[in-house]
């Protein structure tokens, strides 16, 4: 895992739409998760723990959530949005590690549990409507990808990149944001993922392809994690069409 000096702020977040799943410690406490411009709403006596000059990061603990097409993971943090789709053998709480990179560099992060079409977009509208994020880089792991093509077809609003990991289908529906496609070398999905690139719309469509065969959200687990976490970093920063910039 990368090593970023990041400070922390202990938070609790409200929101009317959703609700705290029952049973939590957030639940006590909270039960939005967002303001109506999409900040953070903190504790009470909740303090900054940050050196003098350095800027906030909000803590990267995880809130459940229950949206009307299921439950989800959300780690609330700045004005950019994340949305990630798990795998067929993986689960919402799976994105925990890569959900607090994310979320100690300041991107708000949604994991869903769900991975059908309409989940999707309402994670999308979540944090675009919700939380007022600036736009929502979707990313897709193997059937979680799979979801991200079916639901981004429906072109909807927000959405400022799609990154997907060990993911092939269809991508003439796509919008013209920035895409990143990877995968292992040994999955022989090269060829496939450069082909998407060339068809996809837009200026901005790569691919990465890191060495070994593990698939998908097993790329993290393997000694190509970093690179993989890297690489999605610099696309989230470099390249991803945010919506005020």
């Amino acid at each position: 895992m990368i090593t970023r000096l990041v400070a922390a702020l202990a938070v609790v977040f409200t929101l009317a739409s959703v609700s705290v799943v029952p049973g939590t410690a957030q639940a006590q406490e909270a039960s939005d998760p967002c303001r109506e411009d999409g900040t953070p709403v903190a504790s009470p006596g909740a303090t900054p723990v940050a050196s003098p000059g350095a800027t906030p990061a909000i803590a990267s603990e995880s809130q459940s959530v229950e949206l009307e097409n299921g439950e989800a993971l959300f780690w609330p943090a700045g004005d950019r949005g994340v949305l990630l789709l798990h795998g067929a053998a993986y689960d919402a709480a799976s994105w925990e590690p890569q959900a607090s990179v994310l979320a100690a560099e300041g991107y708000t992060v949604l994991s869903l549990e769900t991975l059908s079409s309409e989940a999707v977009l309402e994670g999308i509208e979540f944090l675009v409507d919700e939380c007022g994020v600036i736009g929502v880089t979707v990313v897709g792991a193997s059937a979680g990808g799979a979801s991200a093509l079916d639901a981004l077809g429906n072109d909807p609003q927000g959405v400022a990149g799609l990154i997907l990991l060990s993911a092939t289908g269809e991508v003439d529906a796509l919008g013209g944001y920035p895409k990143l496609f990877t995968a292992s070398e040994e999955e022989g999905l090269a060829d496939q993922l450069e082909t998407m690139a060339e068809n996809a719309t837009g200026e901005v469509n790569d691919t990465l392809i890191l060495p070994g065969a593990a698939h998908a959200q097993a790329i993290f687990e393997s000694d190509q994690g970093d690179a993989l976490i890297e690489a999605m970093l610099s696309f989230l920063e470099d390249n991803a069409a945010w919506e005020s910039e």
